[in-house]
């Protein structure tokens, strides 16, 4: 998450120094604003314990889906049936892990320190057909908080494809260097996506640049709702008592009904600081 909206990739929180990254990956209009799954990244402490045969297996994991379709598993697999229908925060959750074997490619090869693994993860991130995979092999490679990889993704910030480009954002995010906030500057203004717009927004913000918020209080005027649900969620999370008295102004004209719960809800996070200049 929050997984991807419509036909862009959705929302995620960059996380503090040293929390785990949340990561997203596939498209599932119906997964709209609740918490991502989290990239633990488990071999990032343990690299060195890890049994081959376990890299082995992941390896060819992803090569068999470099060139695979898209489609999401829940569309052909008769046993997600009755997950697909849970409608609890913890079975959208669900679904998004066991639908999108992105998400546990990134899990299991995040922050690998192994030259053939990192190898063939560049090899898909640049060429795999499969965008999900080719996402879930640059946030796995960002995890390895290698700086040779930052040409990569920044290349992938012009691909035609919103996850690829998404995936793009999140890496840079998760490797943490100060220059990438150029970057975020420029997909938040420039990004055909007005998804990828406030991600990068909200990427921007968390790197000290006030100019990340403004541009997600703009989008509490936007026309799509989910636009307006998003910039909403990004402001409870880490705006004060200016932005918490912004979107009380919004609640009660809001119209859509997911847009206001999402203004809701950020509104009882900033509720501590409402009182804060």
């Amino acid at each position: 998450m929050r997984t991807l909206l419509l036909i862009a990739v959705l929302l995620v929180p960059a996380a503090r120094a040293g929390d785990p990254v949340p990561v997203n990956l596939g498209v599932d209009m119906s997964l709209g604003f609740l918490p991502a799954l989290e990239v633990t990244a488990p071999r990032v402490k343990q690299e060195d314990l890890i049994d081959p045969m376990i890299n082995q297996q992941l390896m060819r994991l992803l090569t068999q889906r470099m060139d695979a379709r898209a489609d999401s598993v829940a569309a052909s697999d008769a046993s997600l049936f009755n997950l697909a229908r849970l409608s609890t925060l913890t079975g959208y959750s669900l679904k998004t892990r066991y639908t999108e074997i992105g998400f546990l490619l990134t899990e299991g090869l995040a922050g690998t320190k192994d030259f053939q693994l990192q190898n063939e993860l560049e090899k898909a991130a640049r060429l795999a057909k499969n965008v999900q995979t080719r996402a879930a092999a640059m946030v796995a490679l960002a995890y390895t908080k290698r700086m040779q990889y930052l040409t990569l993704f920044q290349g992938a910030l012009t691909d035609p494809n919103p996850t690829v480009r998404f995936a793009a954002l999140e890496s840079l995010l998760v490797l943490g260097d100060a220059s990438v906030q150029l970057q975020l500057g420029g997909a938040a203004r420039n990004d055909q996506s007005v998804a990828i717009q406030i991600y990068a927004a909200a990427g921007l913000w968390r790197k000290g640049d006030s100019f990340g918020k403004e541009i997600l209080l703009r989008f509490l005027d936007h026309q799509d709702w989910f636009a307006r649900a998003m910039a909403a969620y990004y402001l409870g999370e880490m705006g004060g008592g200016y932005e918490y008295r912004r979107l009380m102004n919004y609640l009660d004209r809001e119209t859509d009904p997911s847009a206001k719960a999402e203004i809701a809800t950020a509104l009882m996070k900033l509720h501590p600081k409402k009182d804060l200049p």
